[in-house]
């Protein structure tokens, strides 16, 4: 009798993918997938949240937090969010195409009071180069997605990061952030939150103190800039949304001082 045939590395993530699909024909159909994108590469992960929520089912109307590698990096979120019901589902170097592509089984499947974001830095890199505009778009793309079975759904959206890693794209993310906090202004359940500000020198460039070595990814201090700026904000749609008062917006714990920044 002849082996039986093995499945090497690559193949799995194609494999779990559609897996995926096969399991979720009753969804609402995917999203074509446009040249230069690759959902399939989550597979992994996604099937890995699935699992964990099949194992302990988050309560519906909690707050899911997605996005790439910054929420995956934020070790304390639960803690620093308390006690909001917070539901952490990022995938690291992720795009918004991809958050937009598994919405339906990382956001919508939760049932989720309020969803925030944190998307759009790797697709301004430069190995993506999209524009502010394209950035903007595709934003608007994942809002009405996560909206479809929720019209109401509160979408906080956390400003997107500058870097020293990525100086060269400062200006793309500075105007990607001016449109997308348009939007939000336009819409009463939207908010933009500027997180990105704090983080800057008296110059208006990106303060090593916040980062890693890797000067683009946020430290603990910097974790603690953001939950400062994020906080507050999420609480308040918390309640908004829930009418639940979880009690006063203020941080929890000594957070670091901030940076003054002008303009």
């Amino acid at each position: 009798m002849g082996r039986m045939p093995r499945f090497r590395g690559p193949r799995l993530p194609l494999l779990l993918f559609l897996l995926g699909l096969a399991a979720c024909r009753g969804s609402p159909p995917y999203p074509v997938i446009p040249e230069g994108e690759n959902p399939a590469r989550w597979a992994q992960a996604v099937a890995r949240f699935e699992e964990r929520d099949r194992e302990a089912p988050p309560p519906p109307g909690g707050v899911v937090f997605v996005g790439s590698s910054s929420i995956v990096l934020w070790r304390s979120l639960t803690q620093d969010m308390a006690p909001l019901p917070v539901i952490q589902r990022g995938f690291g170097g992720s795009r918004l195409f991809d958050a937009i592509y598994y919405a339906d089984r990382l956001v919508s499947v939760h049932d989720p009071s309020v969803v925030v974001v944190f998307s759009g830095t790797n697709d301004i890199r430069r190995t993506s180069a999209k524009t502010a505009v394209e950035v903007r778009d595709l934003f608007r793309r994942l809002t009405r997605r996560m909206r479809r079975d929720d019209p109401k759904l509160t979408i906080c959206y956390i400003s997107i990061t500058p870097t020293q890693a990525r100086a060269n794209r400062i200006p793309v993310v500075r105007q990607a952030n001016r449109l997308i906090r348009a939007d939000c202004q336009r819409d009463d359940r939207m908010e933009f939150i500027d997180a990105a500000s704090p983080l800057m020198d008296s110059k208006g460039e990106p303060d090593p103190r916040w980062f890693m070595k890797d000067g683009l990814h946020l430290n603990a201090d910097g974790y603690a800039v953001w939950t400062r700026c994020i906080r507050p904000v999420v609480l308040r749609c918390y309640r908004e949304a829930t009418g639940v008062d979880l009690g006063p917006v203020g941080c929890p714990g000594p957070v670091p001082p901030l940076a003054v920044t002008e303009g």
